[in-house]
């Protein structure tokens, strides 16, 4: 009898259960949400937990796999590598509300730029909780920025070197950024922006997150190489401004300081001139694909205040075509030859050909008016890149005025001849364009930049490029000798390998993708004369929709290597690129994934 009162009560019990768990079910389903946490392994990295809940019983666990690559290791998440940097494995929970900057240390004249420069490292601080940052800590973090001379200027004998100090007291965090220019402080900004995370937000609180910050930190840094350098091409496509900021809101973060704009092709002049409107009229995709003045200045502007130099160059006196097709109309006669020729492949490189005319002095007189507006668009001193390869001498022998003022001059009809009157035009081209800088106030002679060619042989360059005036911008593949070669002549050389640094490469004809540990393996030589390198995206097959991807993370490889030159290999350095990733994610970038989701959380288990 006893056993069946004690069965019957089971059942019932049994009925009621059940009874609960259909409640359950059609009121509210049980969502299993996993909750890993992280832990920084010695030599291994941050390593995910093996099974999906909290574990409260060991050190150095983090909630996010980000806050754990922000301490782990020497370097933290900081990219590129330091020189030297000491970093606390503890955090301290900030709130940007209580982020204070202190610029009574630095000059007058700089600050209103340095205002601009914390400004954006704030917005970069807070965008690691995707712009909100709820959970509210009051601890004050002082920010105290030393800058020891009043020089704005940004060049290649700019001192970029910092010294980041953090110290966590009981009632504040105590930093302090130590530089000689406001572009050295802008970089310790960077950093530090680089010892901040989110806090992983609570489960049950989807919209709740906090930022947690390395509560002791000593840093000194300075880059090996002062051009460090990105080139895009806006000419074969357009790639609208709003785009191209982001693109230096992603050099910034890698602290690279040249956005090199290859803004005119023969395909099409997008550049508005003031001085020749005809630019635009002529060459411009269309009416809304064009960068006006104003639109220029800003960009000059938002790049310095993210450390960031505008390089415009206008190439010539090949790939000029779209643009310059006007000159009869006007009265000017062919300011161009060979523009959109056809069948093409025996006049230039690629479809549309074009060329400029050397032999009409109408040309250097649109060029003065161009240059003007490029002078005085720049900062100064202003840093111009005039082009200067691809010359198809089949082009200029098609045209009789061309020739016929060849046979004035003496040049032969063969190729020295044709080199002749190559350097000819480059020779007026730059006393044009010192000119207009001397115009301007401009009066000291300014280096100008020009891609290797022909022209800058070996055997031939010394009798026709003045070293003291052009830097060359070698971008032949890695068993050229030209590097060297330059280089032992005493020319200021920078190097842009297109078989490794080509972003485009890979995506048409034979050529072979380079991936960011083949970008980040390839060294330069360590002499004077070389003063960096670039990272180019040419974009005959890219537009804005695919341009995030194909550059970030790659060209970070190439930021590191130009800012650190590090000694060790790329492995090492994939967990702190795993966090730059997140980072350019986190700041609007659509960076390109580097592995799969298993080996991202698992540092140095994929290599």
């Amino acid at each position: 009898m006893c056993r069946l009162l004690v069965l019957a009560i089971v059942l019932v019990h049994l009925v009621n259960c059940q009874d609960k768990e259909n409640d359950i079910e059609e009121s509210t389903p049980l969502v299993y949400e996993p909750s890993w946490t992280y832990e920084c392994v010695p030599d291994e990295g941050c390593q995910r937990s093996d099974f999906p809940q909290p574990t409260l019983n060991r050190s150095m666990i983090f909630d996010s796999i980000d806050l754990c690559r922000t301490v782990c290791g020497r370097f933290g998440g900081i990219w590129p590598k330091p020189v030297t940097a000491a970093l606390s494995m503890q955090t301290i929970k900030i709130h940007p509300n209580y982020l204070r900057f202190d610029l009574s240390n630095a000059p007058a004249e700089t600050r209103k730029i340095l205002a601009e420069m914390s400004q954006v490292a704030t917005q970069n601080i807070i965008s690691e909780c995707e712009g909100n940052v709820t959970e509210v800590v009051e601890m004050p973090v002082i920010v105290h920025i030393t800058v020891k001379t009043d020089n704005m200027n940004l060049t290649w004998q700019t001192d970029e070197q910092y010294r980041l100090d953090v110290q966590s007291k009981d009632t504040s965090v105590v930093v302090q950024v130590i530089a000689e220019t406001v572009f050295g402080a802008r970089h310790g900004l960077e950093t530090l922006t680089h010892l901040i995370s989110a806090d992983k937000p609570d489960l049950s609180e989807q919209s709740k997150c906090g930022l947690r910050m390395v509560a002791g930190a000593k840093i000194w840094d300075k880059p090996v190489y002062p051009h460090r350098g990105f080139l895009l091409d806006t000419s074969r496509n357009f790639i609208p401004m709003d785009d191209i900021k982001r693109m230096i809101d992603g050099l910034a973060t890698l602290k690279m300081n040249v956005f090199h704009w290859h803004v005119t092709d023969s395909h099409s002049f997008p550049l508005e001139s003031r001085r020749v409107p005809q630019f635009t009229k002529y060459g411009a995709y269309s009416a809304s694909e064009i960068y006006s003045s104003e639109e220029v200045r800003g960009l000059v502007e938002y790049a310095l205040v993210r450390g960031v130099r505008i390089l415009i160059e206008i190439d010539s006196p090949a790939h000029a075509g779209n643009g310059w097709q006007w000159g009869n109309e006007y009265g000017l006669g062919d300011l161009a030859v060979c523009v959109n020729e056809k069948p093409w492949r025996q006049l230039c490189i690629q479809p549309p050909c074009g060329q400029l005319n050397p032999a009409n002095p109408a040309v250097y007189r649109v060029l003065r008016d161009l240059y003007r507006d490029i002078a005085e668009t720049l900062t100064k001193p202003p840093l111009f890149h005039i082009g200067g390869d691809e010359v198809f001498f089949e082009c200029w022998n098609s045209s009789n005025t061309i020739l016929e003022y060849m046979q004035t001059k003496g040049y032969s009809r063969n190729v020295e001849g044709f080199i002749n009157l190559w350097s000819e035009f480059h020779e007026k081209a730059l006393n044009i364009w010192d000119e207009e800088l001397a115009a301007i106030g401009e009066t000291e002679k300014q280096p100008v930049l020009i891609w290797s060619s022909e022209l800058t042989q070996a055997h031939r360059i010394q009798k026709h490029l003045d070293k003291k005036r052009y830097t060359i911008e070698v971008w032949e593949p890695l068993s050229s000798p030209l590097l060297i070669q330059l280089i032992r002549l005493g020319y200021n050389v920078i190097s842009v390998p297109k078989d490794v640094w080509y972003l485009d490469h890979g995506f048409w004809g034979q050529t072979k993708y380079s991936n960011w540990r083949r970008m980040y393996a390839h060294t330069l030589p360590r002499d004077p004369n070389v003063l960096g390198g670039e990272v180019a995206m040419w974009t005959e097959y890219v537009d804005k929709e695919a341009l995030d991807p194909r550059v970030f993370p790659r060209v970070a490889s190439v930021a590191e290597r130009l800012w650190s030159d590090p000694t060790t290999g790329a492995s090492g350095a994939q967990p702190r690129l795993q966090r730059v990733r997140t980072r350019l994610v986190q700041r609007g970038l659509r960076a390109d994934v580097l592995a799969p989701g298993w080996c991202a959380q698992h540092d140095t288990r994929c290599l």
